[in-house]
C-alpha cells in the first residue's frame, strides 16, 4: 500500500469527485472519501485504476514496538532535572527553520509534518 502526504484536495471540473495530489502524482477520489479534511497529512491509500480507493492516515513514523525499559517518562522524570513540559520547542524549532532553509518545507501541511516528526524525534530520544 503505497504512502504520500496529500498535499492538495480540489472538487474535480465535473464536481463529481476530488482530484487530489499524493506524493506529487494526481489521483481522483470519490466525495465520501472526505480527503479534503486531511490535507498536509500522511495517508496509506490503496491505488485502484488512478483513483484513491480504501487510505488511512499515518499515525506515526517512529517504531510501534518498544521494551519495557525504553517506555518514555515525563520530562520532570528525565535525567538532568525538571525541564518542562515542552522541552522539545528549541529542536522543534531548529529542525524546522533548517527544513525552510533547504527547501523542506513549502506548506503549512509541511510545516505540521517536520514539527511532529522532529516533537516525536525528542521525545523519544529523551526517554533513551
Amino acid at each position: 500500500m503505497p504512502s504520500g502526504i496529500l498535499e492538495e484536495c480540489k472538487v474535480s471540473q465535473s464536481g463529481k469527485g476530488y482530484r487530489v495530489k499524493i506524493g506529487g502524482q494526481y489521483y481522483g477520489a470519490s466525495l465520501k472519501s472526505q480527503l479534503n479534511q486531511h490535507v498536509g497529512k500522511t495517508i496509506d491509500f490503496q491505488e485502484e485504476n488512478g483513483f484513491v480507493g480504501s487510505w488511512g492516515i499515518v499515525t506515526s513514523a517512529l517504531p510501534t514496538t518498544m521494551n519495557a525499559g525504553s517506555a518514555p517518562r515525563p520530562a520532570s522524570a528525565s535525567v538532568g532535572g525538571d525541564k518542562g513540559d515542552r522541552f522539545y520547542m528549541p529542536f522543534v524549532s531548529n529542525t524546522v527553520a533548517h527544513c525552510i532553509a533547504a527547501g523542506l518545507i513549502k506548506t503549512p501541511g509541511d510545516l505540521n509534518q517536520w514539527a511532529r516528526a522532529a516533537r516525536d524525534a525528542a521525545i523519544a530520544l529523551d526517554a533513551l
